[in-house]
């Protein structure tokens, strides 16, 4: 795996979902609704084999990035930052204004992509009512959030 590392970071296909989750499983991270509509999925593929992914939901008050997953193989080698820039490019793009996070063992990793530690209380509750906020898993998790420096208008409000 040294040397000049080919990662294309692309949509999640129909056909990927079952590695997506042996992924996901793998990293110790749960795969209910992963593949739900209400999102962007990408993944990381080397070589056509899929390595990493990251999923954004998308809420009226702002984005939840969940399930950031690299194979333990294939990490440290820029793989997470390529799919989570993937996620911040679609939502620069698209508007959205803020995203939220959960993590126990990344902030710092989180941190170095622009992410900045805030409160539960911070977390706007269309976001907040997302599944995943709740599971007993995540009580003890740092939230973060990153803001979108090109959406400076108030989002309206809009039903769920």
């Amino acid at each position: 795996m040294a040397g000049a590392l080919s990662v294309t970071v692309g949509p999640v296909l129909p056909a990927d979902e079952e590695r997506v989750k042996q992924l996901l499983q793998q990293c110790g991270l749960q795969d209910t609704g992963v593949l739900e509509p209400n999102g962007q999925v990408v993944v990381a593929r080397v070589a056509g084999k899929i390595v990493g992914m990251a999923r954004l939901e998308v809420y009226r008050e702002g984005g939840w990035l969940r399930s950031v997953a690299v194979d333990p193989a294939w990490q440290r080698q820029g793989i997470g930052r390529q799919l989570v820039g993937a996620i911040l490019a679609w939502a620069r793009r698209n508007g959205l204004r803020q995203i939220f996070l959960l993590t126990e063992t990344a902030t710092g990793f989180f941190e170095r992509l622009g992410f900045v530690p805030v409160t539960r209380a911070e977390v706007p509750p269309a976001v907040r009512a997302a599944p995943q906020f709740a599971w007993p898993a995540c009580a003890s998790c740092q939230v973060m959030r990153w803001t979108n420096p090109a959406a400076s208008a108030p989002a309206r409000s809009q039903p769920t």
